[in-house]
Parts: structure tokens; sequence; C-alpha cells
């Protein structure tokens, strides 16, 4: 990546965008089974799909009973609820994605969780509101946890996408990506990787143009 490229993007990812309507509703019974941050170097995908040590500790990645995240000072640590690996049983009624900075709720996500299992309910078709007024009406091309995970010569690691076209890397336009390695486009390259790029408009944006960076991804769940 060049000098020049480098200093356009992150002069782009400084602006934040706050949707206050999730502070205003917050319910206790919320549970938080993931928790990702930018920049560590650790793909956030594989960190999903991975298995929770047998002894639960935040040393090694894991989030233990009763563990507050308001406390959680480990900027470079994702962490993961042995919660994900009972997933079938826990009977699930809703997910919702917070993306997080500075202390704000900056963009989310929120799906029905009835019925789902770890891998499908990050879908349009689950899709219950967001941060975006377009989301559910508009076509998308990518919208899974999966997104465009491609191997070989000319990797690409889109991975919780959530994507309204593909045309080229100038006309690109989505609503959030995690992006777990540079490829091609310049608006994915940064020296350290995981990204969380998000619209900070009120619909889908060309990721070319300035996309929101939050610092850290929050998964939780609500049970029946």
């Amino acid at each position: 990546m060049s000098r020049a490229s480098g200093a356009l993007l992150y002069l782009c990812l400084v602006a934040a965008l706050t949707t206050e309507g999730f502070g205003r509703r917050r319910e206790d019974n919320w549970k938080l089974v993931f928790h990702a941050v930018k920049g560590n170097g650790k793909d956030v995908r594989d960190a999903w799909n991975a298995k929770s040590p047998s002894v639960c500790t935040t040393d090694n990645g894991c989030i233990p009973p009763g563990f507050k995240l308001n406390f959680w000072r480990d900027k470079m640590k994702h962490l993961r609820s042995p919660l994900l690996d009972q997933w079938d049983s826990l009977r699930i009624q809703k997910i919702r994605v917070v993306l997080g900075g500075k202390g704000k709720t900056l963009a989310f996500l929120e799906f029905d969780g009835s019925g789902s299992n770890m891998l499908n309910w990050f879908s349009k078709s689950r899709l219950l509101e967001s941060s975006w007024s377009d989301l559910k009406s508009s076509r998308s091309n990518f919208f899974s946890i999966k997104g465009h995970d491609r191997d070989g010569r000319r990797p690409i690691k889109r991975h919780f996408f959530a994507n309204k076209r593909y045309t080229s890397c100038l006309n690109a336009v989505g609503w959030f990506v995690v992006i777990d390695r540079p490829d091609g486009c310049f608006w994915t390259r940064s020296e350290k990787t995981p990204l969380f790029l998000f619209s900070m408009d009120s619909k889908a944006a060309k990721w070319n143009q300035c996309p929101g960076l939050a610092e850290v991804m929050n998964i939780y769940i609500l049970q029946t």
C-alpha cells in the first residue's frame, strides 16, 4: 500500500455515526457472545468459528460467566463465548451486531434468531432492523458471515458482509463489512486488519467514499 493511499484511507476513517435508538432500549437479558477488535491481525471469521477452550478465561480469548465488557481494556484480543458451541440448544430469539467506537454505538443490525444456527442467522431474510433505512428493501449481492471469501493468488476475505453491488473498486456499494485481509481494492488496505467498515449514511454508500471505521464489533443474543 502506498503512503498516499494509506493516508487517504485513514483521513476518511475518522468520522462517526451515533444511532441513539439502540442505547435507549437496551434490554438487560442480552448476552455478549462475541467481541472482536480492529487491527489485531486475527481473522474475525476464524475466531467466530473456532471452538472455545475447555477452561474459559479471557487470557485464552474466552468470555467467562459474569464477564463485564465495561471493565475490559484489552484492545488486542477477540473474545468468544462457549455459548456459541451450544447454539442449537439455546432457544435464541434475537441476535444483535453492534459496531462501537469511543464509547458510542456507531451502527447496528438485529436479526431473528429463532430456528437459526451459528452460521446462517446473518442474512437478509432474518433481518429485523438496522441503522440503515434501505437495508431490508434493497437487493444485495452478499449478505452472510462468509461473505466474499476467496483463496488463491488473489485472496479476498470480506466477512460478515452486507453489500449491495459490485461494478468496480470505485463503485462498490454496501452497508457493512469485516475486512480480514487487504485485497485489490484500496479501501480494504491497511497495515493492520481486521477493519470494521460501515456506511455512515442512512443508506448504502460507496466503499471508496470515506466509510466509517468501528473500533469493535460486539454480538449479543437474546434467549426466550
